[in-house]
Formats: C-alpha cells, structure tokens, sequence
C-alpha cells in the first residue's frame, strides 16, 4: 500500500491510541493549570498570588457588575484590564470579587479556572475543524473534497498544526487568556471568505476585534478584496459588540467614561500619543513582558544585557519597527494582488500572512499569541499534500522543508521555557524569524497559485482510491 493510499485509511490501532493520548494530556494539563491558578500556596502554606491572566479578566467582569471603573480595578497580581469592554461584560457570569468583598453569590474561582479552561479548548477544537473543513472543501482533488470523517488525513490536517504550535498553545491555556477564542475567530474569518460567506466572515472579524484592538489590522483584508459585504458584516458586528452591548450593559455615563480611560490608559500610551503610564510595568514598556514585535526584538538585539538593557525603546527604534511592519504589509499585499478575489486556498494564505504582519507590527506581540499561526501552518500543510499527494507519509505528512521550519518554530518556542541560560533566543526573535519563514512561504504559494493541476497529476499518479 503506497503513501498516498495510507493516508485514505482509518486511523490505525497505535493512531487511535494516540489520539487517546493526545486527548488524556489535555485533561491533565487541565489538572494541571487548575492548580496553578487556583490552588498554589507559598513555603509556609499559605495560599500565595494566583498565577495567570484571568484574574484581571474576572476582577474587571465583577467591577462591570459592581458598576464601578473597569480599567482602574487590579486583580490580586495587580495587574489592570487592557482590553474593550465586551469581554468583561461577557465574562459577568463568572466575576471574581476582591477578597474584602462578600463573595456570596458568586462562582468559585476554581470553577471558572476549570470552566474557562474548557471553553478555551473547545475554542481551539472548533477553529482548526471549521478551517480545516473549508479547506478540504477548496481542494482540486474531489476525493479530497468528499472524504469521510475520521480518515487519517482527517485527524492529521487538524493535528498537525496544533503540534505545530503547542508551546503557545499551551502557554495561553496555562495563562487562561483568550487567545484560542480569537484563533477560533480568525478562522471563522478565513473559512468564511474561502466559503463565499462574507457577511459571517465580517461578523468574526468584528469578534476578534472586539475582544483586543489589534486585530483591526485585518481590516485590510476585505477592504484589500473589496468584499463589501463582509466590510458590511463587520460594522455591524463592531456596533453590536462596542456600542450595543456595552451601552446596555454600562449605562450611557459609565460607557463613555470606560471608553475615555481605555482611549488614556492603553491605546495612546500603547502608539506614543498619550502620556499615561499606568501601564508601563506591566504592558506598554519593551522589556514589560516576553515581546516578540519588530520593536522589541531590534531593542532587544542591540541590548543583549538584561541588566543594562533600557525599559523603553528610543524614537527611531519605533520608527524602524513601524517601517519594517508597514513594508512586510505592502510585500504581503502585492503578493495577493492577481488572486485578490479568489475564494479558494489563496485566502488562507493571504488572511494567514497578514495575521503574521499584525502580531510584528503590534507593538506587544506576547509569545502566547503565536498559536495564530497554526492557521497559516494548516495551508501550508494542505497545499503541500496537494502538490505532492505521494509524499503524504514523509516527515509526519509536512514534507522535509515546512517539518524543518515547524521543528525549528517548536524549539524556538520551547528551549527558553525549559532552560532560562536560552533566554537570549528569545530575546533576538527566534518566534518572531520562525515565523516570518512561515510568512514567505506563504507569500510564495500565492504568487505561485494554489490550484494544483489536479487532472496532470491524476494521469500520471491516478486517484487514490478510498476503497483499498
């Protein structure tokens, strides 16, 4: 039985099993950040600082229901809510009060560690299968667009991107941020444009956009096609999720004034417009957090020495990055240019490569926030077992040069995390250069076409066929 063959086959016994496994992990790494964030305790035995981010998810969702300033609450690491408001106002259900406040009536932190947690996993779940359906159903192979669920090929296009990308993947789990809900989004917005639904494809361009700022970004990307009904889609879904909801929910003062503070606090701080710095230590300064944006790497590369290495970027610093990210968009851009309408493959690649684009030029891209390449790593994967449907079984199904590239992204992500001596890669980009290779690969297959010749390749390989 050939490689291609193979891969048309149900799951084998091993497979299966690592499936099982694979599924297993996820409940104990659950186990795991359970702990972590709910139920750490210091030397002594006391209960020490809860660890990750959702504390000042859930401390802003209580200040929405106590009807007080969102943006001035901390949670109990003091760290402030940076995002617009609707996230908070939909995570109300699951508000955590301050410790000198009655908690009667509210749900356990613990819980909501464990119900967000499953939430976020079902996020990552639902994305990567809406995107890898879509395409499946874009494929010039038509046994390709019938294939049945549970096939070998099935599991691996929605396996093997999430490898791919699981130190961030499990760094935004560990973290409890909302990173996967906004993967699942962005999907959503690449299955759509590839589906020809345009009105939902806005309406979850709008979602990502109002659960953090920078994916405005991608609004370049129906303006770029002239979709006017996803542009369409997305008013609609910004005025729902920026203006209705939160005018509902806050009342008109208390909504102005959020939006006053989020305007003084982040945004302007955040593109040197505003002299705010109450979110400098834990957010807007280059050396706050792990950044991986243009400006923080060039900073970072010119200041090897943490010890010595200034907190803020000088001017030209973020001129440069600004220049780099404004060119990469321009180079992303002519390379759609001919398949700017197409509503196949390209797509991925055009929405994946800009999403690359927004989290550089951001000026703070976390490293939990490069599990939004996995969409960009799923195109890349589908394409090559395109063009190459005989080499399906090499290198896991990634063909020798993207497994070198996925292997080097994996170890760029990981080494840091396990040995701090490596801390320097992370300091020079090694996420942010991996994923720029992902970037040019896909510039490259949208120059090239992603139609493959599918009648060439049937006559001189044949169909695999589904029955052997």
């Amino acid at each position: 039985m050939d490689r291609e063959t193979l891969h048309w086959q149900p799951l084998r016994r091993w497979e299966r099993g690592a499936v099982a496994l694979l599924f297993t992990a996820l409940v104990l790494f659950g186990v795991l950040v359970e702990k972590r964030s709910a139920f750490m305790t210091n030397r002594e035995g006391r209960a020490s600082s809860r660890m990750g981010d959702l504390g000042c998810y859930l401390r802003a969702a209580w200040a929405v229901r106590a009807g007080i300033d969102m943006y001035a609450i901390v949670d109990d690491n003091i760290w402030h809510y940076n995002y617009p408001p609707l996230y908070a106002i939909l995570m109300t259900p699951l508000a955590d009060p301050p410790a000198d406040v009655d908690h009667a009536g509210f749900v356990p932190y613990e819980v909501s560690v464990g119900v967000v947690y499953v939430f976020n996993v079902l996020c990552l779940a639902i994305g990567v299968h809406v995107l890898a359906s879509a395409l499946e159903k874009a494929s010039a192979d038509p046994a390709v667009r019938e294939l049945p669920r549970w096939r070998r090929r099935w599991w691996l296009l929605r396996t093997l991107p999430v490898l791919a990308c699981l130190p961030p993947v499990g760094h935004t789990l560990m973290r409890g941020q909302a990173n996967l809900l906004l993967l699942a989004l962005l999907c959503g917005l690449t299955a759509g444009l590839m589906r020809g639904r345009s009105l939902l494809a806005g309406l979850c361009l709008a979602g990502a956009i109002c659960l953090k700022i920078f994916p405005a970004f991608l609004l370049l990307v129906p303006l770029w096609r002239r979709d006017r009904r996803c542009l369409g889609g997305c008013a609609l879904g910004l005025f729902v999720g920026l203006v209705l909801i939160p005018l509902a929910a806050l009342g008109p003062r208390m909504f102005v004034t959020e939006y006053r503070e989020l305007a003084k606090v982040l945004v302007g701080p955040a593109l040197g417009l505003g002299e705010d710095q109450t979110r400098a230590e834990e957010l807007i300064n280059v050396t706050a957090t792990d950044n991986q944006s243009f400006v923080a790497v060039l900073h970072n590369t010119l200041h090897l020495d943490r010890d010595t290495r200034p907190n803020e970027a000088p001017p030209w610093e973020k001129r440069t990055a600004w220049l780099l990210g404004g060119a990469f968009t321009l180079l992303t851009l002519a390379a759609s240019y001919r398949r700017r309408t197409d509503s196949g493959m390209s797509v991925a690649f055009f929405v994946g490569s800009m999403t690359v684009v927004m989290m550089l030029t951001s000026p703070v891209c976390h490293t939990h926030y490069f599990v939004l390449s996995a969409p960009l790593v799923m195109a890349l994967v589908a394409r090559s077992w395109e063009r190459h449907p005989r080499r399906l079984g090499r290198f896991g199904g990634l063909g020798p040069g993207l497994f070198a590239l996925v292997t080097v992204q994996v170890v760029g992500y990981t080494l840091p995390l396990i040995l701090p001596q490596l801390e320097v890669t992370r300091d020079v980009g090694v996420s942010l250069y991996a994923a720029l290779l992902l970037w040019l690969l896909a510039c490259a297959a949208m120059l090239r076409g992603d139609k493959v010749a599918a009648g060439e390749d049937q006559a001189r390989e044949g169909p695999p066929s589904l029955a052997a």
